[in-house]
């Protein structure tokens, strides 16, 4: 069941509700201004987030210790390229907005049945980064968690985990509980290919052999993945223990 209501994110949005004891979480797309990723670790710095930024050298974390911390103070912001993720967490209420320069996802939720609004504090946050316009309106829509793997798009050739993790509202706690590989915004995969992969993909590709090749790829990246036309599966390294069905 979807419902769909229009806020704009500069003042509170909704109440608290209930929504028929099922999990559910808010999700609105927001395109990010101009020039906007490309400023994100400037106003970062500026304003003090804590931040996990994705180098050749691996994960580099700035303003706490670890990654552990920085998840622990409640506020980050993750950068890899193109590709960011901004959170705030406060008890059970959690608010991100993840994506690219082009397109991004806002989704709020609490894990369980309950809808909360975005905090000002996060909106506030958002626009001190420059990823959201003052006085924007956003759709949200209440969406029900499933509570088995979805079914994989056609043409999309991932594995069921894979694609549930892409839908999750929760990127690390959903690579956590399936037994993925992450480092930051990446999951390591395995690709069956019977050729070269789209040249934006290659750079993910840490080794190959054969028609194997293994690859370290950010979440956003999975469904382009599964739809270059090279690609026949796109798995983990090993087969997932959480069964679909």
């Amino acid at each position: 069941m979807v419902k769909r209501m229009v806020v704009v994110l500069a003042v509170v949005l909704v109440t608290g509700t209930a929504f028929a004891e099922t999990p559910v979480y808010l999700y609105g797309e927001v395109a990010p201004p101009a020039g906007a990723v490309d400023e994100l670790a400037a106003r970062a710095e500026d304003l003090g987030t804590p931040t996990a930024v994705f180098t050749a050298d691996g994960l580099v974390v700035r303003g706490a210790d670890d990654e552990e911390e920085l998840l622990a103070g409640g506020v980050y912001l993750y950068l890899d390229g193109d590709h960011f993720l901004v959170g705030m967490e406060e008890g059970i209420e959690r608010a991100i907005l993840r994506g690219d320069r082009d397109r991004a996802e806002l989704i709020v939720w609490t894990g369980g049945d309950v809808m909360v609004p975005p905090r000002e504090a996060f909106v506030s946050l958002l626009q001190e980064l420059g990823l959201l316009e003052r006085g924007c309106s956003v759709t949200l829509t209440v969406v029900e968690f499933p509570l088995k793997l979805p079914r994989v798009p056609e043409g999309v050739n991932l594995d069921p985990t894979l694609w549930a993790l892409v839908q999750h509202p929760d990127w690390f706690g959903a690579a956590r509980d399936y037994g993925l590989e992450r480092m930051g915004l990446r999951v390591r995969v395995v690709a069956e290919a019977s050729g070269a992969l789209a040249e934006d993909l290659e750079p993910y590709v840490l080794s190959s052999t054969g028609e194997l090749m293994d690859l370290l790829i950010p979440i956003g990246l999975l469904p382009e993945l599964g739809r270059d036309p090279a690609v026949r599966a796109v798995r983990p390294p090993f087969t997932p223990y959480p069964a679909e069905g």
